[in-house]
């Protein structure tokens, strides 16, 4: 049964939350250096298929950065870099880790930060509370959780193309991304392709997945929807063979007896502008695994946020997952409430 504790202790804890919108805080001639971040408290009651239900809160998730801009011979330069609270979390700790550090010219980023398959989805999702598996069901269902050490990313009109520090140790070539966006009318659509060597077994093999996802804008109101399918695609989607890439360490995961297994993954959702201060998100998320156990996961989810003030959102999610994404994720359903504040 779900877990329903009266969830007003969690709306009083008022957090902050950095957006878009940094603070320039210092600028000579044509360089600006600016720091932004959010501060985000939430709450999560969790009710496990298994075990006793609980409550948990924390700060983790609020994140500092700070980002400098400057033109040199008629070239804009960009500098990021960004951290959050994570670095220990599985330990119970809360250390500063860093999430992006990253060099921009023109139309070439390079440096730590989003890899090619997050970035050709992630855009056209819905908003999320949950951090931690918000894309189950797309090509980056583990976008949280990768960010190669090393990206490099090159832009021209809608295509990008990503060369990345490759999920297996052993490979000879970088994981490898070619997308593509672009509009027709109302509709903003993603394709990519994608290739990485994955390991399979005492070998590896190159594995290679295709992956489309669009919004289509009804007025103030919005659907969201994406497929994707492929081998060597386990490392990103964050489901493998035998289950969540969490529960199986990354090993093999994308392999079984020696063969590299193909996965199908969708996601649909939806959402709705009740007002100028209030909006909503229903999402559905799915990957299935074609190997010898049939392996499936699924998340459930909707949520209301509220902008109580400008940059200061409050929100509360319900979801409901069937399978361990992390120890502290656990099968069965959640309720998420939070604060968060923009600078």
């Amino acid at each position: 049964m779900l877990y329903t504790k009266r969830l007003s202790i969690g709306l009083a804890m008022v957090a902050t939350c950095a957006s878009a919108q940094a603070i320039d805080i210092v600028t000579t001639g044509d360089t600006t250096l600016s720091i932004g971040g959010y501060i985000k408290a939430e709450g999560a009651f969790n009710s496990p298929d298994e075990g006793d239900s609980e409550f948990k809160g924390n700060l983790r998730q609020s994140r500092i950065n700070m980002k400098t801009t400057k033109s040199v011979e008629d070239k804009k330069l960009t500098g990021f870099i960004e951290g959050d609270f994570y670095g220990d979390y599985a330990k119970g700790g809360s250390n500063l880790r860093l999430r992006h550090a990253y060099v921009q010219v023109d139309d070439l980023t390079v440096g730590k930060t989003w890899n090619g398959q997050f970035l050709a989805v992630a855009p056209l999702s819905t908003e999320q509370l949950d951090f931690w598996g918000t894309g189950i069901g797309t090509a980056s269902g583990g976008g949280s959780y990768i960010r190669p050490d090393l990206t490099v990313h090159y832009t021209y009109k809608g295509l990008r193309f990503t060369a990345q520090d490759p999920v297996y140790d052993d490979a000879s070539l970088p994981d490898m991304v070619v997308s593509y966006k672009d509009k027709i009318a109302n509709l903003d659509y993603n394709v990519a392709v994608t290739a990485r060597e994955a390991e399979n077994g005492e070998d590896s093999d190159v594995g290679v997945g295709v992956s489309l996802a669009g919004k289509l804008a009804l007025g103030e109101h919005s659907l969201h929807g994406s497929v994707f399918n492929g081998k060597g695609m386990g490392a990103y989607s964050a489901i493998c063979v035998g289950g969540p890439l969490i529960m199986n360490g990354g090993a093999d995961c994308d392999a079984e007896d020696g063969k590299l297994i193909s996965q199908t993954g969708y996601s649909v959702g939806y959402k709705h502008q009740f007002s100028q201060k209030l909006r909503g998100n229903l999402r559905y998320g799915e990957v299935n695994v074609d190997d010898a156990a049939n392996t499936s996961a699924n998340v459930k989810s909707a949520n209301l946020i509220y902008e109580y003030l400008p940059d200061l959102d409050l929100g509360i999610e319900w979801r409901e997952q069937s399978a361990t994404t992390f120890p502290w994720m656990p099968a069965g359903q959640q309720i998420e409430i939070m604060a968060k504040y923009e600078f």
